[in-house]
């Protein structure tokens, strides 16, 4: 049996080097953390699922694979590894795909990939900006953000000094195992897990880059996000955001020198939701978040980001029992404000880099402060988006 599966990918192998150019890149990123926090455990402050879960962890090594053939065909799968909060390991499959690409800018990718919603979400562990997750990737979208399972297009068209791009994507949520979701369940309340999007969803996305000179760019992006959520069968969430990066290089297209981004992302969610005691009870829930971003290029090798959320609270779908209120929907009001100091360099074949950060979050309640140490290795090429 073992023969039988090996012979048929083999072919396939030859046929695709036989039909043009084919080349299979590995690609490699570890990232490994140390912190200390004020609050009684790290994953109090812990939104995302990569995010430091403890005071000690691999937050992933990530290995990956980019496929290419010619200019028409091109994928990438890769496995994360992890530390959970008990100091075990753990894999999972984060991403599999392929891209057929046209001469007409027209791109059709189908599998399991990161949906093109917002700044973040597409972008592995590795090419964060700061140690853990904004907060709008992680608490709107998903643990991990947001992943599908089913098939996207995207039209994009360059012009002299710009490009458009839109792109749209139908597919299925992918969720935890139900293993995982009872361990999650114990750190998140119900109401964030129920939000999220679960089953059929459907994801757009406008960006429009404008280049007025070599040295300024300027990124506009329009996102929108429907589908069923966990609440119940009839309950939908939808989910509308606006992002904007403003970038200067000194040296233009050139290499080299100091860069200085700076950029926003607004979203607005609207939560449909039942309670889950009385079916009578149902409602729809608006929250939006903001979060603001700066990051300076000032030497060769050294880099430093501050970035500033807000999450907006909500209460709805109140019920007594026993004398307690207990709410349909229910998340806390979160600020939080992060500094990081980043110094690349390089360890052999490996692009690496330490990150010193600091996190200071207000909760309802309570203020917490922690700082991060992380230190990332990679290898390879670009991953294939």
């Amino acid at each position: 049996m073992p023969e039988y599966k090996i012979v048929p990918l083999s072919l396939a192998l030859l046929t695709l080097k036989a039909a043009g150019e084919f080349t299979l890149d590995p690609t490699l990123h570890i990232n490994g953390v140390i912190g200390e926090t004020s609050a009684s455990s790290v994953a109090d402050v812990a939104t995302h699922e990569h995010d430091p879960n403890n005071n000690f962890a691999l937050q992933g090594a990530e290995v990956g694979l980019n496929l290419k053939l010619d200019d028409w065909l091109a994928g990438f799968a890769n496995i994360n590894t992890f530390t959970t909060e008990d100091h075990e390991l753990e894999s999972e499959w984060e991403e599999g795909f392929l891209k057929f690409i046209t001469p007409i800018g027209l791109e059709v990718r189908g599998g399991r990939f990161l949906n093109r919603v917002g700044l973040q979400n597409h972008i592995h562990l590795h090419g964060w900006r700061f140690v853990n997750a904004n907060l709008t990737t992680s608490t709107f979208l998903g643990e991990e953000g947001l992943t599908t399972e089913g098939g996207e297009l995207t039209w994009s068209r360059e012009f002299d000094q710009s490009l458009f791009a839109l792109t749209g994507s139908f597919g299925n949520a992918a969720l935890h195992s139900e293993e995982e979701g009872e361990e999650e369940e114990e750190e998140h309340s119900e109401s964030l897990e129920n939000a999220f999007f679960a089953d059929e969803v459907i994801t757009a996305r406008m960006l429009y880059r404008y280049r007025n000179t070599d040295f300024h760019q300027h990124q506009f992006g329009l996102n929108g996000a429907w589908g069923e959520n966990g609440f119940g069968v009839g309950n939908d969430t939808s989910l509308y955001s606006f992002d904007y990066t403003y970038t200067w290089r000194e040296n233009g297209l050139e290499a080299g020198g100091r860069e200085l981004s700076l950029g926003l992302e607004l979203t607005y969610r609207d939560v449909e939701w039942t309670h889950p005691e009385n079916a009578l009870n149902q409602g729809s829930t608006g929250q939006s978040s903001i979060m603001v971003f700066s990051q300076y290029r000032f030497h060769e090798d050294w880099s430093i980001a501050a970035r500033f959320e807000h999450l907006q609270g909500r209460q709805a779908g109140a019920e007594l029992d026993d004398g307690v209120t207990e709410y349909a929907f229910d998340i806390e009001e979160r600020d939080r404000l992060s500094l990081a100091l980043t110094r690349e360099f390089e360890l052999g074949n490996l692009d690496s880099y330490a990150r010193l950060q600091y996190d200071h979050d207000d909760l309802e309640g309570s203020s917490e402060n922690t700082v991060w140490l992380q230190f990332g290795f990679n290898y390879g090429d670009r991953e294939i988006r």
